[in-house]
């Protein structure tokens, strides 16, 4: 408890801080005016908090209202820049924390790492052979996702690290006066600055700027702290499985980023192309310098220790390579390590100095030495292994070490890049194709059926020779350079830079087939000449719908004789993705998340019924509507043999920088997913997570039922709905920030199907319904609860035993806490339809208490995130100083809406204004889409 006390004083000594130093800046910058307006705002709306009083919604909003646009900006400014700073001195206090936690919890491992979860295996009676059966598959990828809610423009994320970076020299350094006068000097020189620099982008985002905002964090954080990660695990096998050898490739990065062009034109195969190349560049930069400090270090003189024949006769074939290494020979002759390294570091610096976009593109291929991960770690491990035999482990144990897992998991390349394909657009493009080839005409209107069979024969037949077609459309010819791309990079570097295929939106075996098909074309599957794959292929399921269908889908495509090579090849391995988003957006909260449930565990029936190993692949999103949350709690509340080891999840928008943007949360992160991976993988007849019961099983079946009818009804069978939303939301204003390069709809149709899931949950966020997070949940929970009181004790004692249920309801209650129905009607007097306003908000209202009070008689609770305090106060001390930025925004929105002229310069002064409130208030819930 004095521990707690300790950590939430010096967390409250660094907001004050902060703050009085964004107060500072503010006086100095816009005026001691703005300084008191904002002052006195921030007082308004805490007392607002306290009391509840009309009297002061209604004197808030003559303030904002009163205001020029101007100082509407500026306070919107103030505002925003205060909750980016508090996010820091916050995520700061979760660094002392988890030290403080490790340092009390040592030499016993800290709950909920990769220790933890070898030292509970253990207990549980988990054998040597069962271990080694588990590590073996052990595989966790998370893969960068670009979808537009990074609200944050790469030059504000830097500033914000060097700020986080002061701090923490401010409470770990034993800082002299005068070094902590000039670190708060830097503070103040930064913060300035802060408040000085744009927050929306001046141009449109480019796909190659967000690949490089996406790489950001591989270069920041994750090169560094994955190694320490690998290095948990093996300290953890040699103490608990001493004779078990650690699992090399336990957990590795993908990306959507650059080869995500589902919906989104602006990823063409030149994107892709640069994206290959980007990718690249950052492993080969990191691994030089990485190179150029072994050189440094590995002094070794051959005069003081005997150094091994092998190593020897590999150095002469290198050593007179190019004049500096003669240089190096003739000054250092006696250091033989020395001179590898410099070997090395110098072919890294050829490989980042060759015109790799011209290689994929077929305009130029000039030798490489290193092309592929087994180029790299050649000489490195030669380098531990003579280290070794000459008994100089103590060397090879430090940054050689580090480098070699380096090179192990990011390879030359960091990530492995997806492509991923919207299932109509690929039928669209083949049966362009086929017409072109007179292989087939009207490909794309036949019966799915009659596709997969044509498929199937074209699959068992020669390479047609693509070469002569001509005049085809934009996405056909984009799509054959895609795959002659892939197949050069496959050629040249190997399969390991290329990840799987994505089928958006799969309905059957064909949709797999398809893509299959042109890259059997491309010579990057089932080519007879080779043995490997250049790719795989992954079924996406999103709606309720097509995740009822997906077992029979993948039995089907596991019984096609024309997949069935392929999947031969790839040793009977397979990914299957599930969506979080547009199930949510489909089905609702609550029956997405059990749809979600029960199609994870069929599929993982079906696979194993045709002995195929299966990794699941969790597209889930910042939000808790997208399947945001803790995902340690995520992947433990997966149904029993689902996980086994082996699993995929999205890391997306501002996720992405809560994680990843510290060194020491990131390393947390990735401990808590190993070990909610290792946990759930555990066999139930060693005490691992077993079946729910059959009557909880049946009270989910009712409550998904119940909460799918509420939902359906208000969003897809009310008329008057769309019109609330588009009025009471800034959808429109959303949708022309400039936060990402992927357009807000699928398809140019301006249908509510087309709409992603993103701006669905981003625009209700903003105007604190939060809806996608929470509705149907208490009319599901009222309606079976009323039945009988057996049935409100069996709710509560899912909620206890069940880790599904739990996480359902936990999240929920996040999704309300964040949510604040006063401030949502002040969004719902913009609808000008009285009628429309009063029927929407009034059933979106009542909805909201049925649930809270739902929620805390299952949980047993008094208020909202009573079981998570830290959160709890967390979103009690940031709403007083949200509220304003809403009562801001709406004020602005109803200005904005008012005007005849939508592109005039006033309007899109407003427009910007709006643009930084939307920015504030994602920083306030930490959360966008």
């Amino acid at each position: 408890m004095a521990k707690r006390r300790k950590s939430q004083k010096l967390l409250s000594e660094d907001i004050h801080l902060l703050g009085d130093i964004l107060g500072q800046v503010i006086r100095r910058q816009a005026g001691v005016e703005l300084f008191e307006m904002e002052e006195g705002v921030r007082a308004l709306s805490k007392a607002r908090r306290m009391d509840g009083s009309p009297e002061i919604d209604a004197r808030l909003a003559q303030i904002v209202n009163g205001l020029s646009v101007e100082k509407a900006e500026l306070l919107s400014r103030a505002f925003a820049n205060y909750f980016e700073l508090i996010n820091l001195a916050e995520e700061q206090n979760r660094v002392r924390v988890l030290r403080d936690r490790e340092r009390k919890a040592h030499p016993q491992p800290l709950k909920e790492s990769i220790a933890a979860a070898i030292a509970q295996l253990h207990q549980m009676g988990v054998d040597e052979y069962e271990m080694g059966k588990l590590l073996e598959k052990l595989h966790v990828e998370l893969v960068f996702t670009a979808h537009p809610t990074q609200a944050k423009r790469r030059t504000v994320l830097s500033k914000l690290r060097r700020i986080s970076s002061a701090l923490t020299d401010l409470h770990v350094r034993d800082l002299l006066p005068t070094e902590k006068a000039n670190l708060m000097a830097s503070i103040l020189a930064e913060v300035t600055a802060l408040w000085l620099t744009n927050r929306t982008r001046t141009a449109v985002i480019t796909v190659t700027d967000e690949v490089k905002t996406g790489l950001y964090y591989p270069g920041a954080t994750i090169w560094d702290t994955l190694p320490e990660v690998y290095a948990s695990m093996a300290r953890a096998i040699a103490d608990y499985y001493p004779n078990l050898t650690p699992p090399k490739n336990f957990l590795t990065f993908g990306s959507w980023i650059g080869g995500d062009r589902d919906g989104n034109p602006n990823v063409t195969a030149d994107v892709t192309a640069e994206t290959l190349r980007l990718h690249r560049g950052l492993a080969v930069v990191q691994h030089q310098e990485a190179a150029t400090r072994l050189k440094r270090s590995l002094t070794v003189a051959d005069s003081l220790t005997p150094i091994q024949q092998e190593f020897l006769d590999a150095l002469a074939d290198v050593q007179n390579r190019s004049e500096h290494l003669d240089f190096l020979q003739n000054r250092y002759p006696n250091e033989p390590y020395r001179l590898w390294a410099a070997a090395l570091a110098e072919d890294l610096a050829m490989a980042a100095s060759g015109d790799m976009v011209a290689r994929l593109k077929g305009e130029a291929n000039p030798p490489l030495r290193l092309k592929s991960m087994k180029d790299l770690l050649e000489p490195l491990e030669l380098m531990d292994k003579t280290l070794k035999q000459s008994k100089l482990d103590d060397l090879a144990a430090d940054q050689l070490a580090r480098m070699r897992r380096q090179a192990q998991v990011f390879g030359l390349h960091v990530a492995r890049l997806d492509i991923r394909q919207y299932s109509d657009f690929n039928t669209a493009v083949l049966d362009e194709l086929l017409h072109k080839l007179q292989l087939h005409d009207n490909f794309g209107e036949l019966e799915p059926a009659e596709r997969a069979q044509i498929l199937s024969n074209l699959l068992a037949s020669p390479n047609p020779d693509l070469s002569q077609l001509t005049d085809l459309s934009p996405e056909a010819a984009e799509t054959l350079a895609l795959f002659q791309i892939l197949q050069r990079a496959f050629n040249f570097y190997g399969s390991e830079l290329l990840g799987p295929y994505i089928v958006s939106m799969t309905h059957g075996p064909e949709d797999i087939l398809t893509p299959l098909l042109l890259a059997k074309w491309h010579g990057l599957c089932l080519d007879p000449n080779r043995e490997d794959e250049g790719m795989t292929f992954v079924p996406l399921f999103e709606t309720r719908e097509d995740l009822r269908n997906a077992p029979d889908v993948m039995a089907d495509l596991f019984n096609h004789p024309a997949y069935a090579p392929h999947l031969a090849r790839v040793s009977r391995e397979q990914t299957i993705m599930i969506g979080y988003s547009d199930s949510n957006k489909d089905a609702g909260y609550m029956a997405a998340n059990w749809e979600l449930y029960q199609a994870q565990e069929v599929l993982a029936k079906a696979c194993a019924d045709y002995n195929v190993e299966i990794m699941l692949f969790h597209g889930r999103g910042g939000t808790i509507a997208r399947g945001g949350g803790p995902a340690n709690r995520a992947i433990l509340a997966q149904p029993p043999g689902s996980v086994n080891g082996r699993i995929r999840i999205t890391e997306q928008g501002e996720v992405i920088d809560e994680r990843y943007g510290h060194p020491a949360v990131a390393r947390r992160h990735l401990e808590q997913v190993v070990h909610a991976t290792l946990t759930a993988s555990v066999d139930p007849r060693h005490g691992g997570t077993t079946q729910p019961q059959s009557d909880w099983r049946e009270a989910m079946d009712e409550l998904a039922s119940i909460s799918y009818k509420t939902y359906r009804t208000l969003i897809y069978e009310t008329p008057e709905l769309l019109d609330y939303w588009g009025a009471a939301t800034p959808i429109t204003e959303i949708s022309q920030m400039r936060i990402g390069s992927r357009p807000s709809r699928r398809t140019a149709k301006a249908t509510f199907d087309s709409l992603r899931a993103i701006p669905w949950g981003f625009s209700w966020m903003q105007s604190r319904h939060v809806l996608p997070g929470w509705y149907g949940v208490g009319e599901a929970l009222e309606a079976y609860g009323n039945q009988s009181p057996e049935n409100v004790r069996r709710l509560q004692t899912m909620y206890k035993k069940w880790p599904f249920f739990q996480v359902v309801i936990d999240n929920a209650q996040v999704s309300l806490a964040k949510a604040d129905m006063g401030i949502a009607r002040r969004y719902a007097d913009l609808v000008e339809d009285e009628a429309v306003r009063q029927k929407i908000f009034g059933e979106i209202e009542s909805s909201f208490g049925r649930t809270v009070n739902w929620i805390l008689r299952v949980t047993g609770q008094r208020e909202l995130l009573d079981n998570d305090p830290v959160l709890q106060r967390s979103v009690r001390q940031r709403n007083p100083y949200v509220d304003p930025l809403n009562f801001v925004q709406v004020a602005l929105l109803r200005r904005l809406r008012f005007l005849p002229e939508k592109d005039s310069p006033k309007a899109q002064q407003i427009l910007h204004a709006i643009f930084l409130t939307i920015n504030g208030i994602a920083s306030g819930l930490k959360n966008t889409g």
